[in-house]
């Protein structure tokens, strides 16, 4: 570095985000990830050499005599790729090795019971110009795995996600996929996981039993209490369903077989912060509490108060994290965790998902689409099960709906996080709702900041919390550490 400061060398600023945290200042690289906390004279630093300036230049601006002083600040930030020389290129964090796990979200059944005030699959009959089929035939659901495994070949890990409309009023199908993957993974040494999102209506206890036999992932509408549950979600007569749901959950949660993962809408009538507390009175394993993805004139949309009540509530996440992070148990909300894993692994992401790559959406009648969201768009169709996909539709849809394909998303400091946002949302309504994205992205930083100063380590928690009990010597049994939840995808492609 004593070189560096006595010769005139150009030096510029990367693209860097700064966040305020309290007493905390923070900088993120834009381009590799990095994360370094920031003190005033860095951002002086940075601010002077945001065009290519020499090092002298910069020194006799910044009036400082004291080279002590300066000398680490400016290490650090060439360490971290803040600053650079003007003759190095930006490093860029390499994206994710391709995961052998794949998921299919399939319609086994396009119609539902409920009548849900924000639904965004139109009941079931997703974005059909004509009523699509009602439910995946028989003869369809135990060719369905075959075709799996002949279409998409390679994998070590098949993901079954029972999808609607509501999908247990085909619960026939679903037993007949189940008993087929099983085969199929013994037969092929492969592995199946299971998973359902369902408004719970239908849940009995053979049903809870299944699922428990069956490890599955359940994912359980719930909105927090009666009143909000059947103003938003009521049956097709308009009489509320929370009386059915509420028992029917008690009959999922004495099982230890099943995670499961409670999701509720936030709308101007649920706020975040209570939604997580309610879902955790509940007893889930997770939750998934989102806002109402419907068009802004819909009663359910976010006003701007509900708006920013919402990012107030992300930013109370972070202690939410850090909590949990510290007692090595998985926060109830898992919304940051891929991005905090990104961080910890360095790698960015040019998708908000796998979907169209290593996820994809079967409708009712076999056909492909990036995701279940996807289905009935006639721009969005991939192919058919049988014939498999068309290589070029999955690549003008992974470009349209990536970040560098969205002109929004090309300065964004939050690209490379973010990933675009989701396909399926921004098809139906139009580019997402950037500021909300940034606020998730930002608590991630603060909750990777936290503990990246002392015990990084600690963050494999979001993995799994068997791999911290295993590294401290809690746990020796390595089968154990395979983890199926949804925070585990950024690890398995590590």
């Amino acid at each position: 570095m004593k070189e560096l400061l006595d010769n005139d060398s150009q030096v510029q600023s990367s693209d860097y985000h700064f966040i305020n945290h309290g007493t905390t200042n923070i900088l993120f690289n834009v381009h590799n990830l990095e994360v370094v906390s920031c003190t005033d004279l860095d951002l002086k630093i940075l601010k002077l050499a945001l065009s290519p300036i020499s090092v002298g230049s910069l020194l006799k601006k910044l009036s400082y005599t004291d080279e002590k002083e300066i000398t680490p600040r400016m290490q650090t930030l060439i360490k971290k790729g803040l600053l650079h020389f003007e003759e190095h290129i930006n490093e860029i964090a390499p994206l994710p090795t391709t995961s052998k796990h794949i998921v299919f979200m399939i319609n086994v059944a396009q119609r539902c019971n409920l009548s849900c005030n924000y639904c965004y699959v139109n009941h079931g009959h997703f974005d059909y110009l004509a009523k699509p089929i009602a439910r995946m035939s028989k003869s369809d659901s135990e060719h369905l795995v075959d075709n799996i495994y002949k279409q998409f070949p390679g994998f070590s890990i098949y993901g079954y996600h029972f999808y609607g409309g509501e999908p247990l009023l085909n619960l026939d199908a679903i037993k007949i996929i189940v008993e087929h993957a099983i085969q199929k993974a013994e037969s092929t040494k492969t592995s199946a996981d299971f998973h359902i999102t369902t408004n719970g209506t239908l849940v009995t206890p053979e049903i809870a039993e299944f699922f428990d036999k069956h490890h599955f992932t359940v994912y359980y509408s719930f909105d927090t209490d009666q009143e909000k549950h059947d103003s938003a979600r009521p049956y097709r007569d308009g009489s509320g369903s929370f009386k059915d749901v509420s028992y029917n959950l008690a009959l999922l949660k004495e099982r230890s077989g099943i995670h499961l993962i409670l999701s509720s809408v936030i709308g101007n009538n649920n706020c975040l912060s209570t939604a997580i507390e309610k879902l955790s009175e509940q007893g889930a394993n997770q939750c998934k509490a989102e806002r109402a993805r419907v068009d802004e004139v819909n009663p359910s949309a976010l006003c701007d108060t509900g708006e920013e009540d919402y990012i107030k509530d992300i930013k109370g996440l972070v202690d939410h994290y850090i909590d949990n992070i510290n007692k090595h148990q998985k926060p109830l909300d898992y919304r940051l965790s891929s991005k905090i894993l990104q961080m910890l692994v360095g790698k960015r992401r040019d998708f908000f998902c796998p979907a169209g790559e290593r996820m994809f959406g079967v409708a009712a009648n076999g056909e492909l689409y990036p995701c279940a969201l996807h289905v009935g768009r006639e721009n969005s169709k991939l192919g058919h099960i049988e014939n498999g996909i068309e290589s070029q539709a999955i690549a003008d849809f992974r470009k349209k709906f990536s970040a560098a394909g969205q002109e929004e998303c090309k300065k964004c400091w939050n690209r490379s996080l973010c990933g675009g946002g989701c396909s399926a949302m921004v098809d139906r309504f139009g580019h997402e709702k950037c500021d909300i994205l940034r606020a998730e992205s930002e608590a991630a930083i603060q909750v990777f900041h936290h503990f990246s100063k002392n015990d990084p380590l600690q963050l494999l928690s979001l993995v799994s919390p068997k791999i911290t009990k295993w590294m401290d010597g809690e746990l020796n049994d390595p089968d154990e550490l395979s983890p199926n939840e949804p925070a585990a995808e950024l690890w398995r492609s590590r």
